[in-house]
């Protein structure tokens, strides 16, 4: 835990490599003491297909879902967040820029009494 997911519209200006998108966004989640490097498991996805407002060619976005178990305050929550929202501003400066832009981070609990989870070794 957690469990990170980039998801963008595939009109970017910005061609970041994903992968250390991904690696930046564990590392953010790491220096916040909750979490270790292990038990972040983050993926990108973009969408082709996607319509924002009125479907206008210079709109984008970028959204950042971390889910995590329930239980922490609104205060840590938002502290990620932002941490979080800062690491996607850096990755996608041109698109920010030039476009009409969202960029967000959603903070999800994970319903802990429901969740189970099996790991091989």
């Amino acid at each position: 835990m957690p469990h990170c997911i980039l998801e963008t519209s595939d009109n970017l200006l910005d061609q970041p490599d994903w992968t250390e998108v991904l690696r930046k966004i564990n590392r953010a989640l790491v220096a916040t003491g909750l979490f270790t490097q292990a038990d972040i498991k983050s993926r990108a996805i973009q969408h082709g297909r996607f319509v924002i407002g009125d479907g206008s060619a210079d709109q984008a976005f970028v959204t950042l879902n971390v889910q995590i178990l329930g239980g922490r305050t609104d205060e840590v929550k938002a502290e990620i967040s932002e941490a979080l929202l800062q690491e996607l501003a850096r990755a996608f400066p041109r698109t920010f820029a030039q476009m009409k832009c969202s960029l967000t981070v959603q903070i999800t609990d994970i319903h802990r009494p429901s969740y189970r989870r099996q790991i091989s070794y």
